[in-house]
């Protein structure tokens, strides 16, 4: 596993989701400014389609989530779990910053 520069983040609007490519995979990166930055893979568990990056950011049970923009789904933004059905679970990713670059842990 390696760290992959993903852009400056100053570039990254807050309170909601750019997607990005690391390592070959599609990865939403939430920036909740104060809340901290967020990753998960852009892939939408229930349908597939990589649409996560534009879901609404919220909270649901004490937990910073996105809502899918298609069947609503919340996904924790720490855990990648679904709210509404255990058996859904998007990918989390480790994101961080040095020197206001973000960087997201590539996987596998």
């Amino acid at each position: 596993m390696s760290w992959v520069n993903v852009g400056d983040e100053k570039n990254l609007p807050q309170g909601t989701g750019i997607a990005a490519w690391v390592a070959g995979k599609a990865v939403a990166i939430f920036n909740l400014g104060k809340d901290g930055l967020f990753a998960l893979e852009n892939t939408d568990p229930a349908t597939g389609v990589g649409v996560l990056a534009r879901g609404l950011i919220c909270e649901m049970e004490g937990e910073l989530c996105v809502a899918s923009p298609i069947y609503k789904q919340h996904y924790s933004l720490t855990t990648g779990k679904c709210i509404e059905d255990a058996n859904l679970q998007a990918t989390p990713f480790e994101v961080k910053t040095e020197q206001g670059q973000v960087f997201v842990l590539a996987k596998g």
